[in-house]
């Protein structure tokens, strides 16, 4: 059976990103148990079977990892939506594709707040992690435009920047109780054909 050590009795680049894993899953569940006040470092290191110090080298703050499991959360949402197909019009698919995330956050709504409200609180240290978020997030949304291996060009980036903010704010406006989620996708319609058309 191969060992997670190396000769020189460091982990491999594969145990470490299990570890990662591992710590990622125990922030989900304790998220989606209790929302963001129930993601506690010492308890995410204890479901994870880490060091505390060993959980604070992945993650420097619960901000950190929490805008981590959105943006592996959001990676996993693309993947499901590309197994489902790549049929209709460029709009069609951007609007399956954010009724797809959306729909996923309104039914882990806890989970949901816990990941948005580390993104909507994030201080200058996090940057570097809600860039990546909004990378995974806009690199979707405008692969949704065009057929699977093709490239979407700078309009299509743009284009996709724009949906994906207005997604974010009725994400956040559905959280706080202020919007539903069948107002969400039709203004997330309405948004998408305004913005692909224009």
């Amino acid at each position: 059976m191969p060992s997670a050590q190396t000769d020189a009795g460091r982990e491999t680049p594969a145990a470490q990103v299990a570890r990662r894993e591992r710590i990622l899953d125990a922030a989900v569940e304790l998220a989606g148990e209790g929302g963001y006040d129930a993601v506690q470092m010492r308890e995410v290191a204890e479901r994870a079977e880490v060091a505390l110090g060993t959980l604070y080298r992945y993650f420097p703050s619960k901000t950190h990892l929490l805008i981590s499991a959105l943006g592996r959360t959001f990676q996993q949402l693309q993947d499901g939506a590309q197994s489902a197909g790549n049929t209709g019009t460029p709009e069609e698919r951007v609007y399956r594709t954010v009724a797809h995330i959306t729909r996923f956050l309104a039914k882990n709504r806890r989970l949901s707040g816990a990941m948005v409200r580390a993104l909507m609180t994030a201080e200058a240290d996090a940057a570097q992690d809600v860039e990546a978020v909004d990378d995974v997030l806009v690199g979707f949304l405008a692969a949704a435009t065009h057929a699977p291996g093709e490239v979407a060009s700078e309009r299509d980036t743009l284009n996709a920047h724009i949906i994906g903010k207005v997604w974010l704010i009725d994400v956040v406006t559905f959280l706080s109780g202020r919007m539903t989620v069948s107002q969400v996708l039709e203004d997330l319609e309405e948004t998408i054909a305004l913005v692909m058309r224009g």
